[in-house]
């Protein structure tokens, strides 16, 4: 029989809210800083250059995309396993997969770089960089190709150090990657006159100041994962790539996408194909803002859902998604709105100036702003399944939007309406998704399936209380009629009292900084054949009464909690405090 005590959905699912709302605060900041440099790179090009050197970062973008392929893939693929290890509070293991992850993306970073020195000359033809552009693109992708190391790793660590919760560190790398590389543009291209190789050098340059800021995070005292290496299994590798092909095959496929519609611009029997690909390069560039929204969304997903399905919360699950949602809605609403409003200006504002271009790029923006919408559920439903496990549908998803109907759609309209039929098929392909990702939902819900896979198998109780001593009596009425109910043993009743009531004094006494916000603390209890489980989690301000200098009868009971139980844990996770004691 399942004996399970609940609060108001409202507070029971607080943590949820919360947590999800600052990861997706410092995710989405963090992808922004990508943006905003590649933003940066694409305004100062097409003002300083001109619509060549705004056709050859169009052209680059599949190259850029491929290293995101690779460290996203095994990123956020190996991050859903440290995630679901955290969780269940296996810092080992977690630091296992993590030290085998480290060893993936090094073999993969000097695999790009063997190749592409090896073949530069073959794939700057591959990627259209022919006649006149072919000067200009070798000045541009050269610094790139070689950078390809620091790109692959530079999406691993941010995905590490997200789920070892620390976005603010992964949103100041980010910080540091938009100022570095908008202060060396304007050194590199306006004052010594570098040119296009100037803007390559500076994003290069910005993205190893980024990775350094990454690699900080693992040096720091609270850090559950620590720098090392380690040879990955065979099957950590099927792992971290079916966890992961999701959200990174998205970038491969892009790849493909972007270096197809390139080659059908060019090929425009009107003679416009450069200004086309120019056109094509600014919608693109523009589409990263809204994408970063989502793209923050979803990697909040990623990591507050991996660890919850750690924990075995379903209802913090279901309630993550329901949020992150009701957000990618309301973002898409807005910037489509705003890309409607402002189309003229978003296009001059990248250095297109011709007359007869304006007014194509301002239609062919207006239309792709209608994908908005279904774009961030389509994002948020991938990111969602592969967190739970989902991992087939996610890519079934991925392949179907990204890859398989782009290209089919892309080749019908393109050829007959050029760049406003681009942005009809990026329309196309976003709404029939979302009737599918609907459709998948009505037939395979997945509340139904988190419900089943992550709800504890035996009796368990959970409830969250509000911090004070008021509550102390509250608790032990409850966990009485609990422990009675259970015919738990009257040895350890009186010891899971004591332990509760030993945190929220010492939590009261040393933890409360800001006595003006309300914080909570979280008891679950569950019953594993005999063996008692108890998580407690609160919401105070990092604070660890195992490390606290309370008084001498303090001391004596934390010690006692330490000795007489069978494992005993105390972490910092998400935006919470943890304890684990099995009794």
């Amino acid at each position: 029989m399942m004996s399970k005590t609940v609060s108001a959905a409202p507070a029971d699912q607080q943590f949820a809210r919360s947590a999800y709302r600052y990861f997706l605060l410092w995710g989405v900041l963090s992808a922004l800083g990508t943006t905003f440099s590649t933003l940066i790179d694409a305004i100062l090009v097409g003002n300083l250059v001109g619509s060549s050197g705004l056709a050859v970062t169009s052209l680059a973008t599949p190259v850029f995309l491929t290293y995101a392929l690779l460290g996203m893939t095994v990123g956020v693929g190996a991050s859903v396993r440290i995630g679901q290890a955290l969780g269940s509070s296996d810092v080992r293991e977690a630091n296992r997969a993590f030290h085998s992850l480290l060893l993936t993306g090094l073999a993969l970073g000097a695999a790009c770089l063997a190749l592409v020195l090896a073949l530069r000359g073959p794939l700057l033809t591959f990627l259209g960089a022919e006649g006149d552009l072919r000067p200009l693109a070798e000045q541009y992708l050269t610094v790139v190709f070689l950078s390809a190391p620091v790109f692959i790793l530079y999406h691993i660590l941010a995905a590490a150090v997200r789920t070892d919760s620390d976005p603010k560190l992964a949103a100041a790398s980010s910080a540091v990657v938009i100022v570095v590389n908008l202060s060396l543009d304007l050194v590199f291209m306006q004052g010594m006159g570098l040119g296009i190789v100037g803007a390559s050098a500076s994003l290069c340059i910005a993205e190893t100041l980024g990775l350094l800021v990454l690699l900080a995070h693992f040096f720091r005292r609270r850090s559950l994962l620590r720098l090392g290496l380690k040879a990955p299994r065979g099957e950590d590798l099927r792992k971290f790539v079916a966890n992961g092909f999701g959200v990174g095959s998205a970038y491969i496929f892009q790849a493909v996408v972007m270096f197809t519609f390139n080659t059908l611009l060019l090929r425009s029997s009107d003679g416009r194909g450069v200004s086309y690909v120019a056109i094509f390069g600014v919608i693109y560039t523009a589409s990263t803002i809204p994408a970063a929204v989502f793209d923050g969304a979803g990697n909040a997903i990623s990591t507050v859902v991996s660890i919850f399905a750690g924990e075995r919360d379903s209802r913090s699950i279901l309630a993550t998604m329901r949020q992150g949602q009701g957000i990618v809605v309301a973002a898409g609403v807005l910037v489509a709105a705003a890309f409607a409003a402002f189309a003229r200006q978003l296009v001059r504002f990248f250095g297109i100036a011709d007359a007869a271009d304006l007014v194509t790029a301002a239609q062919a923006v207006r239309v792709y702003a209608l994908c908005l919408v279904p774009m961030g559920v389509n994002v948020l439903t991938t990111a969602f399944w592969q967190a739970i496990g989902r991992a087939r549908l996610a890519g079934a998803l991925s392949v179907v939007r990204n890859f398989a109907l782009m290209l089919l759609l892309g080749a019908v309209l393109i050829s007959r309406m050029q760049v406003l039929g681009l942005s009809l098929t990026y329309v196309v392909t976003e709404a029939l998704c979302l009737l599918g990702t609907v459709a998948v939902y009505c037939s395979r819900g997945s509340q139904a399936y988190v419900s089943r896979k992550y709800s504890s198998a035996g009796r368990s109780y959970e409830k969250v209380y509000a911090i004070s001593t008021n509550s102390i009596d509250e608790i032990a009425n409850d966990l009485e009629r609990i422990c009675d109910e259970w015919e738990i043993d009257p040895r350890k009743a009186f010891f899971i009292h004591l332990i509760i009531e030993e945190l929220i004094l010492n939590i009261i006494k040393f933890g409360l900084r800001d006595t003006k916000r309300a914080r909570s603390i979280a008891i679950k209890l569950m019953d594993n054949d005999g063996e008692y489980i108890l998580r407690i989690r609160d919401n105070v301000h990092t604070y660890n009464p195992f490390d606290s200098s309370g008084d001498d009868i303090d001391n004596a009971v934390i010690n006692l909690i330490t000795q007489k139980t069978q494992y005993c844990n105390y972490q910092r996770k998400l935006i919470f405090n943890y304890l684990y004691l099995i009794l």
